[in-house]
């Protein structure tokens, strides 16, 4: 997995009253309460954790904590030293932003790991305030590796900086160039910054290595020098065996002093360690890594901020594997917080606590209960959503798939999986079988598909047992666009769910607020509710077939409708070679310009977004949300026709001239001295099938257009820019740009540049083969018509609006020009996830021998997400771009994962649906998964109070309608509740609610699992830190409700 370090300076102070308001009432109790422990004047805490529910804002409470941190030290001390540590790169980009405190800290991104740190040391010396932010991976555990080819050039240059007569090209090059090539190696020797390396750093590590000895005695300088000496005469031979292994041990030594040294020059003051329960090991009293880490923990006075939702098993079953794991896993967190003495008090209280409630002593369990809570109050907080509802589930219902049924084909299918296994003598498949369908076609790595690829494919026992009925993922039928059985009872379901629902036919998640009355596939009522898929497997297969399956199943319909309605989209058979985007800039033989229409499309022209603007209309109707559409039409077609007669009507006696489409948006912008069509920066990047030189033609056409050269008008113009001021690419990414910065100048420069951006961003996404099968109609006109239509009957002013929205939270900090690129640079993120593939073989029995041909699917409509723990930067990027697009009104609109490794990510901005393909055995883990989706101002939240709030004139009025719905909603808190009322708690005005879906056939065992889950789930938290909980849950019995009391408390 890629590491990426941050480092950001500013020279001001903090304003901590402004940082602090910024946050929920909640929050800011929990960053007084750390505030006041870690600086008490006669009892402070040095390690404090805060381990708030999952998805209340655990980040935005360490911002307040470093900026009251800082403001406490910024007399006192000369350098403030933060640092931040999280467990993967997606998490850091994630959070990284939330963390900035003050206006204007730069970002910059230097080292990937901890040892790298070294080279970017003298940034940070004589600077008043440094954030320095890293993804550790392996950098507390560096291991006897060679490392990257970026560590052992900084460990060649610090090795030389003292001792430079030495270290000299020739056999110190061989031994560090480790597989790189010599030449290549050497290029990166030169073009090292030695200028960068703090003085301090080298001294440190020089005096390190000529101190750190062997088992044999040798110090590690020697143990280097008779290392290199090994490489004189080599010349361009590989090394043996032996000396190469010796040598990537020794450098294994050398970047373990590298990384010890960086972290005595660091000097923090505040160490963030996020997802804490990740670097459990770090706890321990043994291993190099642990000692690193404690000697950054403990640095001089610093003070130590974990954050974790899980920071211990919460609760642990007897049939897990160390079913006593909570109680272990507890005492050791308290004991690393607070130390032995502390962690024995609270162990004392909590079995006092115990025996009590088996001796039904109510007083006696609420005075134990008082001393292990004031204990650990004093290192830990926790807040919980729903603490004071009456219902621990809140927003939780329970849905069901429909068509979750077993279909005979599935057992002859089980039935033909079982002979396989005992053939090649592998486990028992049922749970795979109960997992996914068609396993051996598309499992991958477990062990009996490597056995069956190993095996003789002559066996007459495996031919025979292949032989058998079932269904079969046959690529002829795929080939074909042939109707596949989904072959699974829980695909049957998750099918049935999504593709059959119609949600195949939305390019996006219907808005929660329409302007509007929606038209096409938005117009049904089941379709405006639909909210994307979030589905936890406990099997790797699983989610391929997800992603396989469904993806094939959606993209089959599409087909159908693009062949009965246009050629042009392509789907004549699935392996065709993929159609070029409808939306390009081509040439035709004589010359023309034949894209113009699409430059129209993408132009954010001032004129039409303000005289096609919902908000405004409703305004000035009088009209509550959503509009009458003929109605709004009507207005906004008004409105256009009235500019329409400000500029010259062309040569009325010629034919009419199509040029006016496009045209015509410039020509109303000029009049009011809008010059900026040959001079934004449309997109990030081109796609492969574009010319940029055409493009850049069709830009200085549009720019050198005039009135007096145009033909007739069309006599459709005045609706075909009705439909451009209400659906146009461009147009509506600049009012939402506009909504977002609180700008009434739309012409700005750096709103129109951001908007021309989303636009092609847009564009791109319009032309992906898939959503050109969707959007192409039957009336046999330019697509771009088509595409313009789809926007307006889907309210893209409403999706951009919303998700804009979202993004402006995600990324603004600093000048509004820097918000709104960023916002159209995580836009194209989203917007520009490439299809996937997954591959699949068509295993045959015929002829007396087994044959597998491999073929691959394509995965869009539902996508896999994460392979495990990625380790590669590919995998990294692309995991971040699908949870991108998951977290946009986009597809994907299932996403499929095993838990592993999602702690700390958010999947809630458009999903607030979870499915759990399988149960998992800890109700902990079961509100964890279901946390994902509810979150601040989530999916299901949004709906809930536009619901409630879009009808109120303020709305319209404002200009800006989500932040003024939520500002209503506020002002509408019931007494008694805080401010997770109404952004995680709103009123239940709208159906929304969070969807818990449990796909079991009847009689099965997730029937009796999911009562027994959600029976422990709300009595859990009575036996915080006790051994053997299920036991004292037992005996408590139907008492455990009435003893909610009792459970200790640790909201601030």
């Amino acid at each position: 997995m890629g590491r990426r370090l941050v480092v950001s300076a500013t020279p001001s102070r903090p304003d901590v009253d402004a940082e602090l308001a910024m946050l929920k009432d909640f929050q800011r109790r929990t960053v007084d309460r750390v505030h006041e422990q870690f600086w008490h004047p006669t009892d402070p805490t040095r390690r404090f954790l805060v381990a708030d529910e999952v998805g209340l804002g655990k980040t935005l409470v360490a911002r307040g904590v470093i900026a009251k941190t800082i403001d406490h030290l910024w007399e006192t001390v000369d350098r403030i030293d933060v640092v931040y540590i999280c467990s993967n790169t997606q998490i850091a980009h994630q959070n990284l932003p939330k963390l900035r405190v003050g206006e204007g800290i730069a970002e910059r991104h230097h080292a990937d790991r901890l040892t790298m740190l070294a080279s970017e040391l003298r940034h940070l010396e004589g600077r008043k305030l440094n954030f320095v932010s890293f993804t550790p991976g392996t950098s507390f555990s560096v291991g006897g590796s060679g490392g990257r080819v970026e560590e052992r050039v900084l460990l060649y240059h610090l090795l030389k900086a003292t001792w430079s007569n030495e270290v000299r090209p020739g056999p110190w090059l061989r031994f560090f160039r480790g597989r790189v090539d010599e030449a290549r190696f050497r290029r990166r020797i030169d073009d090292f910054n030695r200028s960068h390396l703090s003085a301090d750093l080298v001294r440190d590590f020089a005096e390190s290595v000529q101190t750190l000895r062997n088992t044999a005695g040798q110090t590690l300088i020697e143990e280097l020098r008779e290392g290199v000496e090994a490489y004189k005469g080599l010349g361009g031979r590989k090394a043996p065996e032996g000396v190469s292994a010796r040598r990537y041990r020794i450098i294994g030594r050398l970047r373990r002093a590298l990384a010890r040294a960086a972290v005595k020059r660091l000097e923090p003051d505040l160490v963030i360690l996020d997802e804490f329960q990740r670097f459990k090991d770090l706890m321990s009293d043994d291993g190099e890594g642990a000692d690193l880490a404690r000697e950054l923990f403990d640095h001089g006075d610093a003070r130590l901020l974990l954050l974790s939702a899980t920071p211990f098993k919460m609760y642990t079953l007897p049939e897990e594997p160390e079913g006593d794991d909570h109680y272990r896993d507890f005492v050791d967190t308290v004991r690393f917080l607070a130390g032995d003495d502390r962690a024995s008090r609270v162990k004392t209280d909590l079995a006092a606590l115990r025996a009590s409630l088996y001796a039904g002593d109510r007083e006696g369990a609420s005075a134990a209960r008082d001393r292990a809570q004031a204990e650990l109050r004093r290192i830990m907080s926790r807040t919980e959503r729903l603490a004071t509802s009456a219902h621990r589930d809140g927003m939780v219902v329970e849905r069901t798939l429909p068509s979750v049924r077993l279909e005979p084909d599935d057992v002859r299918d089980y039935r033909r999986l079982h002979r396989v296994s005992r053939v090649l003598e592998s486990q028992d498949p049922l749970e795979f079988w109960r997992a996914a369908p068609y396993v051996l076609e598309l499992m991958e790595s477990y062990q009996v598909k490597q056995k069956l690829q190993r095996h003789d494919a002559h066996d007459p026992a495996l031919v025979a047992a292949l032989s058998g009925g079932g269904a079969r993922l046959r690529w002829d039928d795929v080939r074909d666009y042939l109707a596949v059985d989904p072959g699974n009872a829980k695909m049957r379901g998750l099918v049935g769910d999504t593709v059959d629902s119609g949600a195949w036919q939305l390019v996006w998640i219907p808005p929660s607020l329409p302007y509007y009355e929606l038209g096409g596939a938005y117009a049904a009522k089941e379709l405006r509710e639909f909210t994307k898929r979030l589905v936890f497997s406990a099997w790797a297969v699983a989610p391929k077939a997800i992603g396989s399956i469904v993806s094939y199943e959606a993209e089959r319909r599409i087909a159908a409708k693009a062949a009965a309605a246009s050629s042009a989209a392509g789907f004549t058979r699935y392996d065709a070679t993929r159609p070029p985007g409808l939306l390009s800039f081509n040439r035709a033989a004589d010359g023309r310009l034949g894209g113009m229409p699409v430059v129209g499309l993408l132009y954010p022209s001032v004129a039409l977004a303000e005289a096609g603007d919902p908000l405004s209309v409703a305004a000035e109707m009088g009209e509550a949300l959503p509009l009458d559409r003929d109605a709004f039409q009507r207005l906004v077609r008004t409105r256009v026709e009235a500019l329409l007669a400000g500029i010259p009507e062309g040569e009325p006696s010629s034919a009419p001239d199509e040029r006016w489409y496009w045209a015509a948006g410039i020509l109303l912008d000029r009049l009011r001295d809008v010059h900026v069509v040959d001079d934004l920066s449309y997109g990030f990047h081109y796609e492969e099938s574009d010319d940029p030189s055409r493009f850049s033609a069709h830009v200085e056409e549009a720019a050198l257009v005039e009135a007096e050269d145009l033909g007739r008008r069309p006599d459709d113009l005045s609706e075909v820019l009705t439909r451009l001021a209400i659906g146009g690419f461009g147009v509506c990414a600049a009012r939402a740009l506009g909504r977002s910065g609180s700008s009434e100048d739309l012409s700005d420069q750096s709103l129109q540049d951001a908007a021309s951006n989303m636009a092609w961003s847009l564009r791109n996404h319009f032309n992906k083969p898939e959503v050109m099968g969707l959007v192409v109609s039957q009336e046999r006109r330019p697509y771009w018509q088509d595409a313009l239509s789809y926007c307006v009957d889907g309210c893209l002013q409403s999706v951009l609006d919303e998700y804009v929205y979202l993004l402006e939270q995600a990324v603004a900090d600093g000048e509004r020009s820097e918000t709104w690129f960023k916002i159209s640079e995580r836009f194209d993120e989203a917007a520009s996830l490439r299809t996937s593939t997954h591959t699949f073989h068509d295993i045959r029995a015929d002829d007396g021998a087994v044959s597998m041909e491999s073929h691959r699917t394509r995965t869009h409509f539902a996508v896999r997400f994460g392979r495990g723990v990625a380790e590669d930067d590919k995998n990294v990027m692309r995991e971040g771009q699908v949870r991108a697009a998951f977290n946009s009104p986009f597809w994907p609109f299932v996403l499929a994962s095993t838990s592993v490794g999602q702690e700390g990510l958010d999947f809630h901005y458009y999903s607030h649906a979870i499915v759990h393909w399988n149960l998992p055995a800890n109700p902990v883990d079961l509100e964890q998964r279901e946390g994902r989706v509810h979150r601040y101002q989530g999916h299901a939240v949004r709906r809930n109070v536009a619901a409630g709030y879009s009808s109120r004139p303020e709305v319209a009025a404002s200009g800006d309608p989500w932040p003024t719905m939520f500002e209503l909603a506020a002002a509408d808190r019931p007494e008694g509740s805080n401010d997770l009322y109404p952004s995680w708690t709103p009123p239940l005005a709208g159906s929304a609610r969070i969807e818990r879906y449990v796909p079991s056939l009847p009689l099965s065992r997730e029937t009796h699992s999911l009562r027994r889950l959600l029976r422990t789930v709300g009595a859990y938290r009575l036996v915080l830190g006790q051994p053997r909980q299920s036991d004292l849950l037992r005996y408590l019995g139907d008492r455990a409700a009435d003893l909610g009391d009792l459970s200790i408390d640790l909201e601030p």
